[in-house]
């Protein structure tokens, strides 16, 4: 197969380009671009090719397509990842069928992605938040009853991460409380908004 994209808007591959069971993304002269044929059946330039990144389809593992999200995922070669950046969801959409029906060898499925794994950056900025904000309220209540704690700091003068609870527990409950509010209003916020993005995902594997 066959098949040029011109993406002007795209900012990272405003190229895209299968041929030779391979993908070509990048950035190429505008005159370049423009001068390049849409019709699949017309050669292209070989030094084409050469200006452009490429992933061969034996080096590809898995390609993921989620609805909504201006890109698609490309896993190859042992951890390596590249994104094709296209806005539009028809072009994007067309580009992963093209994918689907050229590589062989790739099972297709099609998935809602969980709730934990799809926002667990998130998830865990809230427990490590809260786990904070509770033991530094605990210095600051000491604190405010009178009692006395002695700061002592670890190996070359680091006070590490105890060290960091005692600092936010001398602000004091109140404004404790403020900060911890305001910070973890914020992550909600984040967090609602990932779930908002959460949609169908389609996924080509070995």
């Amino acid at each position: 197969m066959k098949k040029v994209w011109k993406l002007p808007e795209s900012k990272s591959n405003q190229l895209i380009l299968i041929k030779n069971q391979t993908i070509y993304k990048g950035n190429l002269d505008p005159d370049k671009i423009n001068k390049l044929p849409l019709n699949p059946e017309i050669s292209l330039p070989n030094e084409i090719e050469k200006e452009l990144f490429s992933i061969p389809y034996p080096y590809i593992k898995k390609i993921s397509n989620q609805k909504g999200v201006k890109h698609i995922k490309i896993y190859f070669g042992k951890d390596s990842e590249e994104e094709l950046h296209i806005a539009n969801e028809k072009t994007k959409k067309e580009i992963f069928e093209c994918l689907k029906m050229d590589i062989p060898g790739l099972t297709y499925k099609s998935e809602l992605p969980g709730f934990f794994n799809y926002c667990k950056a998130q998830i865990f900025a809230i427990l490590m938040l809260t786990g904070i904000f509770i033991w530094s309220l605990y210095y600051a209540i000491e604190i405010e009853k009178g009692t006395i704690f002695e700061l002592r700091g670890g190996g070359g003068g680091r006070i590490g991460i105890g060290g960091l609870v005692f600092i936010l527990g001398n602000l004091g409950v109140t404004k404790l409380i403020i900060g911890y509010s305001t910070i973890m209003g914020l992550t909600l916020f984040s967090l609602f908004r990932k779930l908002k993005s959460r949609s169908e995902r389609e996924i080509l594997f070995r």
